[in-house]
């Protein structure tokens, strides 16, 4: 099966909500709500950004093989995130059931089956002290308190007490003992290795 693109600005941005299909006819939106923040997030008057991911295809992959000829552009994958206003919103068991703003009708709203609710990042709700976005942290450069480089934090691992982090082959407790210094801009930690 092949591996649905995804854009680097969409991963980049956060999603929100999926949008699972429409609801009656007047242009609901039965939506799988991805936040832990719903009532921000789909609030009346609330901006967000609807994205579908495109389907891959044959077609998509033919073109793929073949390289543009000089001068010619490849043609975009998908189109950007499109701009979105909350009109209404209502729970409904665990789904929400959102109307958009201009998104009237049946036909309107099946347009949007399967697309993405998302926010760009600078539109994340802050978090207390001490506390980070996953997303934040994957990537990072981590370093030891003598300098030592231990490589980049690929993974987050929930667990009972609190999270690991792991960072080449060790696995490093997200616990304000162990985790010294995190610094997202820079996107480099300081960590105390935990004793064997």
């Amino acid at each position: 099966m092949p591996k649905r693109y995804v854009p680097k600005l969409a991963r980049r941005w956060v999603t929100v909500g999926v949008i699972v299909r429409p609801f009656g006819m007047k242009g609901e939106l039965k939506v799988r709500p991805e936040t832990e923040f719903p009532e921000e997030r789909f609030r009346p008057g609330a901006r967000l950004y609807w994205w579908r991911p495109p389907e891959p295809s044959v077609a998509q992959e033919t073109e793929q093989e073949r390289p543009p000829a000089k001068g010619e552009k490849k043609p975009p994958r998908t189109m950007p995130p499109q701009e979105c206003s909350v009109e209404s919103v209502r729970w409904h068991g665990n789904w929400l059931l959102l109307k958009l703003k201009g998104i009237d009708t049946l036909a309107q709203a099946e347009k949007l089956h399967g697309a993405w609710l998302m926010i760009p990042p600078e539109a994340r709700m802050p978090l207390p002290e001490d506390e980070y976005y996953i997303d934040d942290l994957i990537g990072m450069e981590v370093y030891t308190e003598s300098g030592e480089r231990l490589g980049i934090l690929r993974r987050v691992i929930p667990g009972a007490a609190y999270d690991f982090y792991e960072v080449g082959r060790h696995l490093i407790p997200a616990h304000k003992q162990f985790i010294l210094q995190v610094d997202v801009p820079g996107k480099r930690m300081v960590v105390r290795l935990p004793e064997a």
